[in-house]
């Protein structure tokens, strides 16, 4: 059984990534936590309370987290996932989440309970695990793991502008940019973790069709609302990344990184890097990238994931979505 704590700015890929770890049998989702990015952080909350509710899992707590950067100011994805997250659908669930008690002292306490038990899965901007960071330094080592969706990916040897490479030009990073200072904190801090960044997961785009043929063919809530929310998000996707076909489609982020920690086998690629920070003097946008270990090095090393069996996570997430309610 893998005990899971989600970190989650609940946007639609969130959404779809909430779903299967709700579906997991093998998987006791122990808390899940609200931070700013795709939305705000109260929607985020409100965000993740529905998809949970949508399927049949009102035991899971939701706790409000990080509503604003550590110091820069906030910016959030309304162009890609819509004012509310959501695709501007205003779903809402039955009661919002409340203001208290809040996320990062929840978050500690779980990890007294738990230690060297708990998988952590930060889907969105890393400043609720930093702020716990600020309090318990030794944090990352007292989890089992650390899963994050960010980072460039891996830079090339002696690269110095990574975010030029024209591997990257489709990899911006709002996870890591929308609070970089949050993210260098737990890039420096030592522990099991894993990057699965936007080079990785935005090579993987699905046909819109794949989930409306899914929803029409079941009727299963958690596959109609994928479809209900995404079709903005599809929308951005397809004018970002016309396909030849002019067929439609959309990311699924999150659930790379989901599928990383569920079934380790769906990672074919990996290397062990520190972490650097690398600056863009034209638009000062910062970045986070892998580099190579340098001689005698001290900065914590970390898993940088360049590779996935996409197939076998798509595979994954139709089982999940063809499952009828309840999952528990």
């Amino acid at each position: 059984m893998k005990r899971v704590i989600v970190d989650t700015d609940t946007g639609v890929d969130d959404a779809l990534a909430l779903m299967l770890l709700a579906a997991d049998p093998e998987v006791e989702i122990l808390a899940v936590l609200s931070v700013f990015g795709n939305c705000t952080g109260d929607r985020a909350a409100d965000n993740a309370r529905y998809v949970l509710d949508t399927c049949g899992r009102t035991d899971v707590p939701v706790y409000r987290g990080a509503d604003q950067p550590l110091h820069q100011e906030l910016r959030v994805s309304a162009g890609i996932h819509g004012e509310d997250g959501f695709g501007n659908t205003g779903l809402r669930p039955s009661q919002p989440v409340p203001a208290e008690p809040k996320a990062v002292p929840e978050l500690l306490k779980l990890v007294e309970r738990y230690p060297g038990e708990i998988d952590y899965l930060a889907l969105g901007p890393q400043t609720n695990l930093a702020t716990a960071l600020q309090s318990e330094p030794a944090l990352l080592q007292r989890l089992r793991s650390t899963t994050i969706v960010g980072t460039l990916g891996p830079a090339l040897y002696k690269d110095t502008e990574p975010w030029a490479d024209r591997r990257f030009r489709v990899s911006r990073d709002p996870n890591v940019s929308f609070d970089i200072d949050a993210a260098e904190i737990v890039a420096a801090s030592e522990g099991d973790v894993t990057w699965c960044g936007p080079y990785v997961t935005r090579q993987a785009l699905v046909p819109e069709d794949y989930f409306l043929e899914i929803a029409s063919a079941t009727g299963h809530a958690p596959a109609r609302l994928i479809t209900e929310i995404s079709r903005d998000y599809a929308g951005f996707y397809s004018r970002s990344y016309p396909q030849a076909d002019g067929h439609r489609v959309m990311g699924i982020n999150d659930s790379l990184a989901v599928a990383c920690l569920l079934r380790p086998d769906v990672v074919t690629g990996a290397v062990m890097r520190p972490l650097a920070t690398f600056t863009d003097p034209e638009s000062g946008e910062r970045y986070l990238a892998g580099v190579h270990p340098e001689k005698d090095e001290t900065r914590a090393i970390h898993r940088v994931v360049f590779d996935v069996d996409f197939d076998g996570v798509l595979a994954m997430i139709g089982d999940v979505l063809r499952t009828p309610l309840p999952w528990r």
